[in-house]
């Protein structure tokens, strides 16, 4: 069995298991360790060896579907390490800033790009070239929703010519992706979570909804029009979710508690028009998808993500803004098993010391 993407094994996790090595033999030598990394350890560990044990006791096959539910536990795990790391040696936000700004117009030269009439060998990304998303994308989601919170410690440290530059090429990359659900749970948060200037925002969400539709109207996105009908976007729901359905239905009331376990896959019939595997790890539900393999025991590993993800986040409003934010994306996306997780985690993390640090470095305290 090869080991690529296919089979569940990203470029990147080799880098990983390098940074790994690295924070093992130095927490080995400083004996210095954090204690919440104990509890987040500890837990992770004895949620994966039980699903582990399960699968052998289970006779599941080593193959690429087990491989690929490796997937969400690699990403909490390289959290843990590599925010441990970063926290070690701080970025500034200045730095971290301009990796944005040319992370976001690589990415928008690419976008242009392919627009102009790149060729795909899959029908569907030859249809579908105008919705394009990526790490940067969901980066960029997290960092709209920072600044609602944090603008005054981005403007104590930076221009705000920059800060409005990046504000604005977040908000282009947002709009590009053509993600429903990702301006869904960002006009929720923006509109519900902080209630202060509510007659503004409400015309800031009336604009950006206004634009979404006419990017997807101009791109002719005709999923994202049709779904303007309540009954075409139930019957899309329900046809992205049917493998899942499938499945629970043969799942025992004991599986409700700990579900399938690692290595269960799903029929995607769509899938063979496009010449691809037809049994996938995933369907498009992070909900569905956990219930399926970890029963009502999934909630832990969500509960894990949280930890892991708010780790260096102090603000009340803030952390509750980004749990909602997943919350509403995982009704339709499988975020733990995509490639650009961990990105997620570690760039929300980094922004965030980044910034307290840059807060406790302008603080001039008062003696009494």
């Amino acid at each position: 069995m090869d080991f690529t993407s296919y089979s569940g094994v990203y470029f990147y996790d080799y880098f990983f298991l390098s940074l790994t090595i690295y924070y093992v033999i130095n927490v080995a030598i400083k004996k210095y360790f954090l204690r919440s990394n104990i509890y987040n350890i500890i837990f992770f560990m004895s949620f994966f060896l039980f699903y582990l044990v399960f699968a052998i006791f289970s006779s599941v096959p080593f193959d690429k579907y087990l491989l690929r539910d490796l997937r969400p536990f690699l990403t909490l795990f390289y959290g843990i390490v590599c925010i441990d790391l970063v926290r070690k040696n701080k970025v500034s936000l200045n730095i971290i800033l301009n990796i944005l700004i040319v992370t976001f117009v690589f990415k928008l030269f690419f976008f242009i790009f392919l627009l102009l009439g790149v060729s795909f060998s899959d029908i569907y990304y030859q249809s579908n070239a105008f919705r394009y998303f990526d790490a940067s994308t969901f980066v960029a989601a997290l960092f709209l929703i920072v600044i609602v919170f944090k603008k005054k410690s981005f403007i104590s440290n930076v221009s705000k010519y920059k800060l409005n530059i990046i504000i604005v090429l977040s908000i282009i990359i947002v709009l590009i992706s053509n993600l429903r659900i990702i301006l869904a749970a960002l006009l929720f948060v923006y509109l519900v979570v902080n209630h202060k200037n509510l007659f503004k925002k409400a015309l800031i969400v009336i604009s950006a909804i206004f634009l979404f539709v006419m990017y997807s109207d101009l791109m002719q996105a005709e999923r994202v029009i049709n779904a303007l009908d309540f009954k075409e976007l139930l019957i899309q729901f329900a046809t992205r979710f049917s493998p899942a359905f499938d499945k629970i239905s043969i799942m025992s009331s004991y599986q409700y508690l700990y579900g399938l376990g690692i290595g269960t896959y799903f029929e995607i019939p769509w899938f063979e028009y496009r010449g691809l595997d037809s049994k996938l790890n995933t369907i498009d539900s992070t909900y569905l998808t956990f219930f399926v393999k970890y029963g009502l025991l999934s909630i832990g590993i969500l509960f894990l993500f949280f930890r892991v993800l708010l780790k260096n986040i102090k603000d009340v409003l803030l952390r509750k803004s980004i749990v909602v934010f997943y919350l509403i994306l995982f009704v339709t996306m499988s975020i733990l098993y995509q490639s650009g997780a961990v990105f997620q985690i570690l760039f929300l993390n980094m922004l965030m010391i980044s910034i307290n640090n840059e807060d406790t470095t302008h603080f001039i305290p008062i003696n009494s």
